[in-house]
This record gives C-alpha cells, sequence and structure tokens, in this order.
C-alpha cells in the first residue's frame, strides 16, 4: 500500500494521561468481516442492522492521503447504549470525495491506532469521571490470531469505500459502571469526540 496519513480538520484532539483499563476476555462468538475485496458495505459492518443503530449524534471531518491523492472522509458516531453488559460504538464513514475511482480509500489500518492488524481495535472510550480508560473487549477463543480476537470491525484491508460511498463499522467494549453517564470517544486519527452521552 502506498504512502498515508490523516490530516485533523477541526478542533484538536486533548491528550490526557489516564489509567488503563484493561478488559476481560469474553467468551461468545467471534464477529468476521465478510465483504469481498474491492468493495465497501458489509466487510466489518456493525451487527444491528441500519435502522438499529440509533440516530447520529456527531461527525468529524478529516482527510486521508493515500497514493499522493488526499481524500476528504467523514467519520460520524452513532448514540451509545448499554446492552447485555456491552457498550457498542457505531462508526458510519463516508468517503465525501468527488473524484472518480483513484480516489477510493483502503480503511486498513486507519483507526487501528497501536494495536497491529487491519481492525478498528484502536478505538477507547476514556471515563473522566472514574479516570479510567476502556479497551476494546476480545474473545476468549483458542486458535485465532491476536488481531482477530477483538469485538470490532476486522479485515479493512479488505474494504475499499469509493467516492460517495459509507461503511458502517463498530467496537464493543464492557460497559462502565451505570452511574457513568458519559464518555469521550477516542478514534485513532480522529478529533475525539468528547462527553458522549451513555444511556
Amino acid at each position: 500500500m502506498g504512502f498515508r496519513r490523516t490530516t485533523v480538520v477541526g478542533a484538536l484532539a486533548l491528550a490526557m494521561t489516564l489509567p488503563l483499563l484493561g478488559c476481560d476476555a469474553f467468551g461468545g462468538a467471534e464477529p468476521t468481516a465478510t465483504e469481498p475485496t474491492g468493495s465497501a458495505g458489509a466487510a466489518g459492518a456493525a451487527p444491528a442492522g441500519p435502522d438499529d443503530l440509533g440516530e447520529v449524534i456527531a461527525a468529524r471531518d478529516v482527510q486521508v492521503s493515500e497514493n499522493g491523492n488526499v481524500i476528504p472522509i467523514r467519520v460520524e458516531l452513532h448514540q451509545l447504549r448499554r446492552k447485555d453488559g456491552f457498550v457498542t460504538v457505531n462508526l458510519r464513514v463516508t468517503n465525501t470525495g468527488t473524484k472518480g475511482a483513484g480516489y477510493r480509500w483502503q480503511i486498513a489500518d486507519e483507526f487501528a491506532g497501536d494495536i497491529p492488524g487491519h481492525t478498528l481495535a484502536g478505538v477507547s472510550l476514556v471515563d473522566r469521571k472514574n479516570r479510567k480508560q476502556y479497551l476494546v473487549a476480545r474473545t476468549a477463543g483458542a486458535g485465532a490470531k491476536d488481531q482477530d480476537r477483538y469485538l470490532a470491525s476486522l479485515q479493512l484491508a479488505n474494504v475499499f469505500v469509493q467516492p460517495g460511498q459509507s461503511v458502517n463499522l463498530y467496537a464493543s467494549f464492557g460497559a462502565p459502571p451505570d452511574d457513568v453517564q458519559a464518555v469521550d470517544v477516542v478514534v485513532p486519527n480522529v478529533p475525539v469526540f468528547a462527553n458522549v452521552p451513555l444511556s
């Protein structure tokens, strides 16, 4: 893959030094990406259908540089809701460019952060009230590669987003305590979604 760079458009992300709260291993089936190479859509999509994601509560615009082309991207965050001891971050990412196929965007490791592999596992939740950071939950399944054990969109090297196209991505976390009413959602290479209500 060619040179990749992300430029933040808008407010700068706040740098915070917080103690980490590691997630326990959670059992259960592991979501997998199924979209064929060369298109956007179902690969790594959130397990809930589009009607179940809730309203979009915030959006951030960034630019990515891939193979010498600057591509505008919009990242939309759906509302956060507790369910069965989990909180799932649902993102809708759109290539807002209007140029041709040469300006398609390969998601790859854009949102992986320090996590090896092409996943959404670099996302985290920050609980300012208790000064804790929540990392993406992982399955307890044996035999899987480390980067394939996250409860998050996977195999994002296979996801290409053409101009005007969107794709839904997700990452799941162990839910913070009930008295935590808001968290920051931290997505690598995207300005922080601060003080997001948690229902």
